[in-house]
């Protein structure tokens, strides 16, 4: 089985964010959200998935709360990030790889979206009446 590697990483997060940028549904929130950081989200998203994959302890960060501080994103939004995800792993990497990244990708929006749904409900909710 060939071995993941940074060189694979930086292909796939590159052509990853290329169709991001590129898709009407979900490349306007990367866009507002990152504005004319690209470079350094590219940067920051090769360090993340090479902690995720290689046990690499580059990455400093908290990706939660960057996506808790986002508008409220929905199942539609994080299964087209998986669809371009998955498209891009079959593409870059050997399918064993790909399945990797892909299982990881797919624990990670899950969690994503369970904390997202929870946040949004417990901030957004309306107050209780207060009765005296």
């Amino acid at each position: 089985m060939p071995d993941k590697s940074e060189e694979q990483i930086s292909d796939l997060v590159d052509t990853f964010y290329t169709k991001v940028r590129a898709d009407s549904l979900i490349g306007p929130i990367f866009d507002e959200a990152i504005g004319d950081g690209w470079d350094e989200h590219l940067v920051k998203m090769k360090s993340f998935w090479a902690s995720v994959m290689l046990g690499a302890r580059s990455y400093k960060g908290n990706p939660m709360m960057t996506h808790l501080n986002l508008p409220k994103l929905s199942r539609g939004h994080f299964d087209r990030w998986l669809d371009l995800w998955r498209e891009t792993a079959a593409e870059i990497c050997e399918e064993d790889i790909a399945a990797l990244f892909v299982q990881k990708a797919e624990m990670i929006a899950e969690r994503f979206l369970h904390a997202i749904i929870l946040y949004w409900d417990a901030v957004h909710q309306p107050a209780a009446s207060q009765t005296a």
